[in-house]
């Protein structure tokens, strides 16, 4: 087989961003199976710039200079996939889908995967919802292969796209392997917190961690007893949340732990995995909490929690939104405890996800 050069196309490189955890994933994934894999990061600056230094560590990974203009870089784009000898594409986000077309349509030969993470109305992404249907369309028109991370994303997607609906694959995300089990069992950040629940996620509006301490502050009201609160992340809303939490006079039981490397032994050793999402694609931290065996409490919201939560089997699962209703389960976390779910997300293993992505190479 000819090497296949892979190229990571993003837009910019979050530290704590679950797009960004599992394509690291993927690509190393890739590398076990002979396949190469770099980065290509559209915008570095300011804050952005911490994230990408990251993945520079860790991968190869190429960003256009930061002083040029649009065509200036997308010029820079054509260059590096032509001198890179880039045969496949695989692009996140929508800025980084429509630059994935733009290559698509300069190299026919280029393979192109383009990648949907969550559902259109999520309430953070600055495209209106009928323009990035629209765009969808155009993906679908290249002839390309458009990966969406839920089954049930991949129904929204066949409904909007008029031609080529058989160009839309649902692929589970690379999520857990054993490295995921060894680094729980480790605590390498000294972490010293005692019975908690733990919640993880960049901290924005469509985290809807300003719902979890709602419900939280709900929760403590009727059982003072309960275990405190860490969340993991970092992200724009975290002064505002803070504020929240002092202002439901709950500051001094939640821990705002902020980014780490190994979120993995805190979730392992949390009394139950809390997601409060509004809108997801496939929560990455919640199939990392049940591949850990962690009790989950999750909102069922669009889309992923309800792929993968059987209600009270393996898991709490949550009409949308409702605070009354999760602050009840999190009263209710211990009907969960030693129940065994990892099988529930097995098909989320590395080496799977990356056979299935070879298929569409």
């Amino acid at each position: 087989m000819d090497t296949v050069n892979v190229l990571f196309l993003h837009k910019w490189f979050s530290l704590s961003g679950g797009v960004e955890r599992v394509h690291k994933n993927l690509a190393g994934a890739l590398a076990e199976q002979g396949v190469n894999s770099a980065f290509y990061v559209q915008d570095t600056r300011g804050n952005k710039q911490q994230g990408y230094e990251k993945l520079k560590a860790e991968f190869q990974a190429f960003s256009p200079d930061q002083k040029g203009g649009v065509m200036d870089k997308i010029k820079h784009l054509f260059r590096h996939v032509e001198q890179g000898k880039v045969s496949v594409i695989i692009s996140a986000t929508e800025t980084a889908n429509m630059l994935a077309l733009l290559c698509a349509i300069k190299y026919p030969h280029l393979k192109v995967i383009y990648t949907r993470h969550c559902a259109f109305d999520v309430s953070d992404q600055k495209l209106p919802a009928w323009l990035i249907k629209l765009l969808y369309n155009l993906y679908a028109l290249t002839n390309n292969t458009i990966v969406t991370v839920s089954e049930s994303l991949r129904s929204e997607l066949k409904k909007v796209v008029r031609v080529g609906k058989s160009s839309i694959k649902f692929i589970p995300n690379a999520v857990v392997n054993s490295r995921i089990r060894h680094l729980a069992e480790h605590n390498t950040d000294g972490f010293t917190q005692q019975r908690y629940f733990c919640a993880v996620g960049r901290l924005v509006e469509q985290k809807g961690f300003d719902l979890l301490l709602q419900a939280y502050a709900k929760a403590c009201s009727v059982a003072p007893e309960i275990p405190s609160l860490v969340i993991v992340g970092t992200g724009e809303d975290k002064s505002a949340l803070q504020e929240l939490a002092a202002e439901l006079n709950i500051d001094k039981r939640v821990v705002f732990y902020g980014f780490t490397e190994n979120p993995y032994y805190i979730i392992n050793h949390a009394e139950a995995f809390v997601l409060s999402s509004r809108h997801e694609g496939m929560p990455t931290a919640l199939v990392e909490a049940m591949f850990l065996d962690t009790p989950v409490i999750a909102f069922d919201c669009p889309t992923g929690p309800g792929e993968l939560i059987n209600n009270n089997v393996n898991g709490l699962l949550v009409p949308a939104n409702d605070i009354e209703k999760l602050a009840q389960a999190m009263l209710d976390y211990q009907s969960l405890n030693a129940k065994k779910i990892s099988a529930s997300v097995a098909h989320f293993q590395y080496e799977n996800v990356a056979l299935q992505y070879m298929a569409n190479f």
